[in-house]
């Protein structure tokens, strides 16, 4: 099993808007909906929104998979996923102040 890098590009195809792209839009497309829903979900319906949480349990989950399956759709909704749970489990525990 290898390992795709996302600093050098080593297993991914480097061509233009090939996975190693992709891989890079996705985390900017992940810290758009961090910080959106920061705002939505946070401050207008006053929901408990951990922002640390929610870019700690996105973007690890995130890397993770796109390192070990060099894939962009499995991380990206891994990325989802883990920035939905902690931003709430975040949001619990220490009251939405981070």
């Amino acid at each position: 099993m290898a390992f795709c890098n996302i600093m050098s590009g080593r297993g991914f195809g480097t061509e233009f808007f090939g996975p190693l792209g992709m891989v890079w839009l996705g985390m900017v497309g992940l810290f758009f909906i961090i910080v959106l829903s920061r705002k939505w979900l946070g401050e207008e319906m006053g929901i408990s929104f951990s922002t640390a949480g929610a870019f700690i349990g996105g973007y690890l989950p995130y890397i993770i998979l796109a390192t070990i399956t060099c894939q962009f759709k499995w991380a990206f909704v891994a990325g989802i996923i883990g920035f939905i749970i902690g931003a709430y489990l975040g949001g619990m525990f220490t009251g939405g102040e981070y």
